[in-house]
């Protein structure tokens, strides 16, 4: 698989009405709300054009999404990309000038990367490297969210 982008998450501060901005303008189709408790977020999924779009919002003053907010206000939080050989890249990027913000592993379904922003472009990029079924099919990443 070439690379394409896996989803896009956006930080707001008042998640439903965002949820109905987002709707009115892009007609994305509504997939799923959800807690995220290790991130302290809340967050609405839709899919635009063949990528997932995540809205989140803090559920507290404590989180990374809480964080970003007060430090840039409203906007990208991030982008994801689909790769192959992660692990070959992750070596790469280790002896390179661009920081990894985070390396994890979750068996059966992924291995992600995070580059720190000051090392691309001012974007948290996150790299992903699907496990099958995942790998080939947007309907099942879907469903991991």
């Amino acid at each position: 698989m070439a690379s394409s982008i896996d989803h896009i998450v956006i930080a707001v501060k008042d998640l439903e009405k965002s949820k109905q901005l987002f709707s009115t303008i892009l007609k994305g189709e509504f997939l799923k709300e959800m807690v995220l408790p290790e991130q302290n977020a809340r967050a609405a999924y839709f899919l635009v054009g063949g990528i997932v779009i995540g809205l989140e919002t803090p559920l507290s003053e404590k989180g990374d999404i809480h964080n970003f907010l007060e430090r840039r206000g409203e906007g990208l939080h991030h982008i994801a990309f689909n790769i192959d050989e992660i692990d070959d890249l992750h070596s790469r990027l280790l002896d390179s000038e661009v920081k990894v913000a985070g390396f994890k592993k979750s068996h059966g379904l992924r291995k992600e990367l995070f580059t720190h922003p000051k090392s691309s472009f001012g974007l948290l990029l996150q790299l992903i490297e699907w496990e099958q079924p995942f790998k080939e099919s947007l309907e099942k990443r879907i469903e991991t969210l």
